[in-house]
């Protein structure tokens, strides 16, 4: 009985002892659960911290491009205006509108774009004050449908759109329509289109420094906008890109190596030695009559806008002589700056 009664306690000890390690088993796994919730909810909260800052910088690199897009459109605007009548064939109906999509701005700022309320669609993002598309009622957000009757795409086809098919619709001096959503209202507004010319203009972001023209679009880097703006010599170089849309060089030659040798001095400038790398680029197609022409526009359109032109054979004799190999001017360069 003893031994029975023993051999029923040992075994009841047993099963308690496997009881026991089953419950710290189970406590442990517990803890541990918790540890990792409070760990993944630690990390949660960490990654969430991070992504609001990064969208916060994003946010706020995004205003200052938007800043400097104003910068550039209230200098090309007025010389814009200056340049009707130039070239019959990039005269257009000109209303003091500027149209972009989302296609238009990086992808990395995807979200903060559309946040803005700017998406697939084509967008007003400047009206400017006294302008035919103030007359008639326009405003920055202003959602563009149709124009004179031909419906605005979306996605690709719009940015399109936006940078080159909507001034060919416009008329000068006559009534032009424009069907457009405003806070998901519909309306319709009647513009009376002055003559003037119009190139979209898109900033490019980042560390590099660059301009380029196509004739249809002014390309230019923030940094560059940066670099010129500080000393007032964003005019010149806004002139220049205009006079070079305007003459359509592009088509001709490629691209221009004095617009490679501005690369190179901006880039200079914010400490950066290209080494010459984007002048070099446009050497071979280099003629310096080209030069002369674009820079004869580009004074006249300065002068008769009330910009300061004084300045700007030294800006260019600058540009010239620190690209230079040896420091010094090429006789077309000199006769250039005559």
């Amino acid at each position: 009985m003893e031994n029975l009664l023993t051999g029923k306690f040992e075994h009841g000890a047993i099963g308690g002892g496997r009881l026991s390690v089953v419950l710290i088993l189970l406590v442990s796994l517990a803890l541990f659960c918790a540890c990792e919730t409070t760990n993944s909810a630690a990390r949660k909260e960490e990654r969430n911290a991070r992504e609001e800052e990064q969208a916060r910088i994003r946010s706020a690199y995004l205003e200052r491009l938007h800043e400097a897009e104003v910068d550039v459109w209230n200098t090309l605007h007025p010389l814009m205006m200056a340049a009707a009548d130039y070239s019959a064939k990039e005269t257009v109906g000109y209303i003091g509108a500027v149209f972009v999509t989302e296609l238009f701005y990086p992808s990395v700022f995807e979200e903060e774009v559309k946040a803005e309320g700017f998406g697939s669609h084509i967008t007003t993002l400047v009206v400017f004050p006294g302008s035919p598309a103030e007359a008639a009622g326009m405003r920055v957000g202003d959602r563009i449908l149709a124009v004179n009757g031909v419906r605005a795409p979306r996605g690709g086809n719009a940015a399109l759109f936006a940078a080159k098919r909507i001034k060919r619709l416009l008329i000068p001096g006559e009534a032009n329509r424009f069907h457009i959503e405003r806070s998901g209202e519909e309306l319709e507004l009647e513009l009376y289109p002055e003559k003037g010319v119009y190139y979209a203009v898109v900033i490019l972001v980042g560390d590099s420094v660059d301009l380029r023209t196509d004739g249809s679009v002014i390309w230019i880097s923030y940094s560059l906008i940066e670099s010129l703006r500080a000393n007032e010599e964003l005019p010149y170089v806004c002139g220049f890109a205009l006079a070079k849309n305007m003459m359509r060089q592009s088509k001709q030659r490629g691209r221009n190596t004095f617009l490679g040798q501005l690369v190179d001095v901006a880039a200079m400038t914010g400490g950066v030695n290209t080494g010459g790398l984007f002048g070099g680029m446009g050497s071979a197609a280099y003629e310096a009559a080209y030069e002369v022409e674009a820079d004869l526009i580009a004074l006249y359109l300065l002068a008769s806008t009330g910009f300061e032109i004084k300045g700007y054979p030294d800006f260019w004799e600058e540009v010239l002589t620190k690209v230079s190999k040896n420091g010094t001017l090429k006789p077309k360069e000199v006769e250039r700056l005559q």
